[in-house]
């Protein structure tokens, strides 16, 4: 159905909508709704997902609504940008908002940026999940702006940023009860793309993604520096190399051309407080043969209160076998001995997307539909189906997809 047909047909009052998302083609790129859109009235409306189409009216038609919770705004196009200072003042009387997104596309991977000399400041009581994608200075502009007591689900993607800037997060998070302990973290390395997802013990956390410009090991040393004392908190390091298929990383020669580079050691030096660390079974030579540098006094530099290793496949490979049993004695004798154990990890289509293997670790409930292309999918948060701990519901698909790729993250203790 074109725009036009469709806004034809809601340019008068539904006063009983409590829910309504509206999407247009990548294609379509001037898609507008017009200021008739259902009246410019949906008192009952609770949530509202945009995609792909400018929408002037849509505050005026969000605040018509007394008990509005999720608002996503996804694919936002040049003509649809809302300036951070504008997003503010246009949330600030949304006490009810429970989930937001705000994604800018590709198309626009940099949005013009106005100053404002006075910095309007929103209370948002009631949002505990925060979906954003697009450039950095917009995010921290915005953040500077708002408070989250409830926040524990904050996730960012930095699509144009080879160096994001995250300069208002620590302060941010300050302001921010649920995203204050993190006690577990997951590391994942892709081709084209660095992922740190920090999680407190019911709560996601923080999940940060962002393309990465060289070896991935130095794009997340970058981004270390900018969380400061973070990975400090964690009591459990995830390390994951994943694909979208097998091939990627073969084809890659420069992932594999040293086994040894000192930046391994550089990336867990900050968890000074990890007891566990799990490690892929791509990753296990790399992280074992830095493991197996430090002798001597050296030995508690990296990785002081480590008790557990977790190694996927263990016993499949002799050389990372024989490669921790130096790291091993070493620690055995400094009287804070490791042991070596078999992570039973899962993957699913390369996401970030484990289920099992590792203490406290977090399950995944997915659904999937192959009717898209893999690459086409959005990972959002969701209602757990299980009777656990309740996340944030979003639904997202890609622009042109029919059917859905949900992951829900939840506490394994309620599972087990």
């Amino acid at each position: 159905m074109e725009v036009e047909q469709f806004t034809a047909m809601m340019d008068e009052p539904f006063p009983a909508l409590t829910d309504l998302c509206v999407r247009t083609p990548e294609t379509d790129l001037h898609a507008e709704l017009p200021y008739s859109f259902l009246g410019g009235s949906a008192p009952c409306l609770q949530s509202f997902i945009l995609g792909g189409t400018a929408f002037p009216e849509l505050p005026n038609l969000v605040l018509s609504a007394s008990h509005f919770q999720y608002l996503h705004l996804h694919s936002i196009p040049d003509a649809g940008y809302i300036p951070p200072e504008a997003m503010v003042t246009f949330l600030l009387p949304l006490h009810n908002l429970k989930g937001l997104t705000i994604e800018f596309t590709a198309i626009t991977p940099h949005p013009r940026q106005t100053s404002s000399p006075t910095l309007t400041h929103a209370l948002l009581p009631s949002l505990t999940g925060f979906h954003f994608n697009g450039a950095s200075q917009y995010l921290m502009d915005f953040i500077a702006r708002i408070d989250t007591p409830m926040l524990n689900s904050f996730q960012m993607i930095f699509f144009s940023d080879l160096i994001p800037n995250i300069s208002q997060l620590h302060t941010f998070i300050d302001r921010t009860d649920g995203l204050k302990t993190f006690i577990q973290t997951e590391v994942y390395l892709r081709p084209w793309e660095v992922q740190a997802i920090f999680k407190s013990p019911a709560n996601p956390g923080l999940d940060i993604t962002y393309e990465r410009s060289d070896w991935p090991l130095s794009s997340m040393m970058r981004l270390y520096k900018r969380l400061l004392s973070i990975p400090s908190q964690v009591e459990q390091l995830e390390l994951c190399e994943e694909a979208w298929d097998e091939l990627d990383f073969s084809v890659e020669e420069g992932w594999h051309d040293d086994l040894y580079d000192p930046l391994w050691l550089r990336l867990l030096e900050p968890f000074v407080s990890a007891k566990s660390l799990c490690v892929s079974k791509r990753l296990g030579p790399f992280v074992t043969f830095a493991l197996a540098e430090l002798i001597g006094e050296r030995v508690l530099e990296v990785l002081p209160r480590l008790e557990n290793l977790f190694l996927e496949d263990l016993g499949s490979s002799g050389f990372v076998e024989e490669t921790i049993k130096s790291f091993v004695s070493v620690r055995q004798l400094s009287g804070h001995p490791v042991i070596v154990r078999c992570w039973e990890r899962k993957s699913v289509f390369g996401f970030g997307s484990s289920s099992g293997g590792s203490p406290s670790r977090s399950c995944r409930h997915l659904v999937f539909f192959s009717d898209c292309a893999l690459r086409q999918f959005e990972l959002q948060y969701v209602q757990c189906p299980a009777p656990c701990h309740t996340v944030w519901p979003c639904l997202h698909a890609h622009t042109r997809c029919v059917y859905l790729w949900v992951s829900v993250h939840c506490s394994v203790n309620y599972h087990s």
